[in-house]
C-alpha cells in the first residue's frame, strides 16, 4: 500500500477519535440546555453553548480524508463499496457541515441582533426545525456510509471486528433516524448509543492503518 494512503488513514482516523471525544466532552461540560421555545433559548443563550459546535464541524472535515483513505485501502473488487461509502458520506458532510456552520454563525448572529424569526427555523432543540431535520438526515447518510464501508473489510481478524462495528453503527444510527421520522423516542435515543460502536470502529481502523504501516 502506498505510504500516503497509510499516513492519511492513520492521521485522519486519529483526528476523528480525538474530535469525537472532544465533542462528547464539550457536550457534557457545555450543555445546550432544555428550552421549550426559541424565545426562551434566546433569552438564556450563552456563547459557551456553541463550544461543542467547533469540534462538531471539525469532525465533519476530518471524515473527508478518512473516507478517501478507506476507498484506496479497499481491494479493487471491493472499491464499489468504498465509492458508495464516499457518496453517502458526502451527504453527511453537506447536511451536518451546513447545520454546524449555521449554528456557529447564523444563529449566534441573529441572537445578537435580537432577530427571533431565523432562530426559530434553526433552533436545534425543536424537532420540527430545519436544523434538527438536517442534522438527523446527515447522520442517516453517515449510517449508510458505514454500512457501505463495511463491505470493504473481510471476515477475518481485525477486519472482522471493523466490519462488525461498522454494521452495528449503521444499524443503530438508522434505527435512531426511523425513531425521529416515526416519532418514537425510544428508537430516536439510539442516536446517542450509536456513538459507542462509531468510536470503537474508528479506533480499530486506526489500529489497522498503524499495523499496515508497521508491516511495510
Amino acid at each position: 500500500m502506498d505510504t500516503i494512503i497509510r499516513k492519511t488513514g492513520l492521521y485522519a482516523s486519529l483526528s476523528v477519535i480525538i474530535l469525537t471525544l472532544a465533542f462528547g466532552l464539550t457536550v457534557i461540560f457545555f450543555p445546550s440546555g432544555e428550552y421549550k421555545s426559541a424565545e426562551e433559548f434566546v433569552k438564556y443563550y450563552k456563547v459557551s453553548q456553541m463550544i461543542p459546535v467547533i469540534p462538531g464541524i471539525l469532525l465533519v472535515l476530518a471524515n473527508i480524508p478518512l473516507f478517501a483513505a478507506l476507498y484506496y485501502y479497499a481491494d479493487s473488487e471491493k472499491k464499489i463499496f468504498g465509492l458508495a461509502g464516499i457518496l453517502f458520506g458526502t451527504g453527511y458532510m453537506v447536511c451536518s457541515g451546513l447545520n454546524y456552520y449555521i449554528q456557529l454563525r447564523m444563529v449566534g448572529r441573529n441572537i445578537a441582533l435580537a432577530d427571533i424569526n431565523p432562530v426559530e427555523m434553526f433552533f436545534m432543540q425543536d424537532p420540527s426545525s430545519f436544523s434538527y431535520a438536517a442534522d438527523n438526515l446527515g447522520y442517516t447518510f453517515l449510517s449508510f456510509a458505514f454500512l457501505a464501508f463495511s463491505g470493504i473489510f473481510n471476515r477475518r481478524g481485525l477486519n472482522s471486528w471493523i466490519k462488525t462495528f461498522s454494521i452495528l453503527y449503521g444499524i443503530s444510527g438508522l434505527l435512531g433516524s426511523i425513531g425521529y421520522i416515526a416519532n418514537i423516542s425510544l428508537l430516536e435515543n439510539l442516536v446517542f448509543i450509536s456513538a459507542l460502536p462509531y468510536l470503537a470502529c474508528i479506533i480499530l481502523i486506526f489500529i489497522e492503518f498503524r499495523q499496515i504501516r508497521t508491516a511495510s
